[in-house]
């Protein structure tokens, strides 16, 4: 039984890898319905201010990176989840390599890197030379988000650990998780698998697995963009999005 459940997580650390090399913009065609998690960001929370010191401009194909390592992430996501209920801590021992050094289109070396935990993993694009983070991602199956007891949701917790990576990440202060969160959430939505805010892009990528449903997976990365690429790709605002965004209750899974 062991046996089974722990092959189980090496797949799907595998599976969800693989959706870090995909385009933060891809779009896909299948839906899943969840409830809306219970916080969400008010008016009031969406324009919190940018740290300038979270992003510096790079030779890298997006043209910026974030100014952290992967050490200095851990930390702060550290300091974040034990200000919130139901998030445990993360170790910087567990992240992993995942292959050997790559290129990017612009020559920058990177290299791959996840993290296993449990029904969850961290994944993360990091420059070689610089050891610091292009992106960063939280990554699932599909089933495993939409599953649910009398007392909780997945989605919801998941969803609330992606808000704390970026928060991290970005060095957003404490008092955005539900405006971060709720970017997420709205990434989920058909029209709108990216998002940008405060020169970020939120974006979800999924892949379906035709045969086995409990294969497919989901990943919500965040990454760094210079302004012409966001212009590039088309990606929406996400105030301007909010501003049009009829009140729901429930959202749509992309793949």
């Amino acid at each position: 039984m062991k046996r089974i459940k722990s092959l189980r997580r090496i797949s799907l650390i595998l599976i969800v890898c693989t959706l870090i090399f995909m385009c933060g913009c891809d779009d896909n065609n299948n839906s899943i319905d969840v409830e809306q998690p219970e916080k969400i960001a008010t008016g009031d929370q969406i324009f919190s201010a940018q740290n300038e010191n979270a992003v510096e401009e790079s030779d890298n194909v997006n043209g910026m990176r974030f100014t952290l390592t992967l050490p200095e992430f851990t930390e702060k996501y550290n300091e974040t989840a034990r200000q919130t209920d139901g998030i445990l801590t993360i170790s910087k021992d567990k992240w992993k390599v995942n292959g050997d050094v790559k290129t990017d289109s612009n020559g920058v070396e990177i290299r791959y890197y996840y993290y296993d935990e449990s029904d969850t993993n961290f994944t993360a694009t990091v420059e070689a030379r610089t050891g610091k983070i292009m992106n960063i991602g939280c990554g699932t199956t599909m089933s495993n988000f939409v599953a649910q007891d009398e007392n909780s949701s997945n989605s919801d917790m998941i969803l609330k650990k992606s808000a704390i990576m970026a928060a991290s990440v970005c060095q957003f202060p404490t008092d955005s998780l539900d405006v971060l969160q709720d970017i997420f959430y709205h990434t989920t939505f058909e029209s709108s698998s990216s998002l940008w805010y405060q020169g970020f892009i939120f974006s979800l990528s999924t892949q379906e697995n035709k045969t086995d449903s409990e294969k497919s997976v989901m990943l919500l990365r965040v990454f760094p963009v210079k302004d012409e690429l966001k212009d590039e790709w088309k990606v929406t605002d996400y105030e301007n999005y909010m501003a049009t965004m009829p009140e729901t209750g429930e959202l749509t899974i992309n793949n």
